[in-house]
């Protein structure tokens, strides 16, 4: 006697498995909507051709380099070469990647050919952003990590060097010689007497309260020009005539450098804009291109499958 037990129809059922039968000429063929084995044999297929042409092409742009001859191309165009090599054994990769994706998973619906065309394309391309991003971060986090180690480790030196005098006294010998030297210095001191140094050092200082502007500029000003005529030996007039020219040219100067800082930053967007759209096509390009090997495997699966069945 044989007993049959059904499944308690309250229990949840496991997710069906998605099937698609194809009617070909007469006969059926089952197979599964997607195939991560055979997307991901497409994504090894487009890495290595990928790596295959840029080898050849890397070895056909250095042939051209002939510094004796004096026939070695411009960078410009060089690099145009490259960018131009780049995107067409990409294109011809990603062709093979999503031929190769759809045919072995043995896709016979175009569109599902399609999607494994371009699920090739996008874990190929997260594959290869992983890739660059990691070996530049890996370069740049090496050389901050060293220059960290570096920077650590002269402050650990001085630190450790000027921590007992701190500790018996206080304060550095350099903070008592600028103490002295204070102490020393008169107030306003005649500018016909001053050193060179020390009448740098006051129109350094008086320069730094004239830029602030307010009610000290005035004076500032006017003591700078008594030093530059004392220093100089000029009348006041001719001293008032240089630092007015030269308060004209710095400002020029200025004006002629924030023009400059302006004309690079849009040089730089535009750069940046122009590279983000080249990107863009580039991308799309490959993404067609490997939905269009996809839809090709599809297409050679039906001709052979038609002469089969016939």
């Amino acid at each position: 006697m044989s007993t049959s037990t059904y499944p308690d129809p309250s229990l949840p059922r496991p997710p069906p498995v998605v099937e698609t039968t194809t009617m070909i000429s007469g006969g059926s063929h089952i197979h599964r909507r997607i195939s991560w084995a055979a997307i991901f044999g497409g994504v090894i297929l487009v890495v290595s051709v990928q790596l295959l042409l840029s080898l050849l092409g890397a070895g056909i742009g250095l042939n051209t380099v002939n510094v004796n001859a004096g026939t070695t191309p411009g960078a410009g165009n060089l690099g145009l070469g490259a960018g131009i090599w780049w995107v067409v054994s990409s294109i011809i990769a990603l062709v093979f990647g999503g031929y190769a994706a759809a045919w072995l998973a043995g896709i016979e619906l175009r569109w599902d050919g399609i999607l494994h065309g371009l699920l090739t394309w996008g874990i190929a391309t997260l594959l290869t952003v992983y890739l660059l991003s990691s070996a530049i971060g890996g370069v740049i986090g090496g050389g901050f990590s060293a220059l960290g180690g570096a920077v650590s480790a002269a402050g650990s030196t001085v630190s450790a060097a000027a921590k007992p005098l701190a500790q018996a006294t206080g304060i550095t010998p350099d903070m008592l010689q600028q103490r002295a030297q204070a102490y020393l210095k008169p107030i306003n001191p005649d500018p016909a007497s001053m050193s060179p140094e020390d009448a740098q050092k006051e129109i350094v200082t008086n320069l730094a309260t004239y830029a602030k502007g307010g009610p000290d500029a005035a004076p500032a000003k006017t003591r700078v020009v008594a030093i530059m005529a004392a220093q100089q030996h000029v009348p006041i007039e001719q001293a008032t005539k240089q630092f007015d020219d030269a308060e004209a040219r710095l400002k020029r100067e200025t004006a002629d450098a924030v023009q400059t800082a302006k004309t690079a930053a849009d040089t730089t967007a535009a750069a940046a804009s122009r590279a983000s759209f080249g990107a863009f096509a580039a991308l799309l390009i490959g993404a067609i291109a490997a939905a269009v090997g996809g839809s090709l495997a599809v297409q050679r699966r039906l001709h052979v499958a038609g002469r089969i069945i016939r």
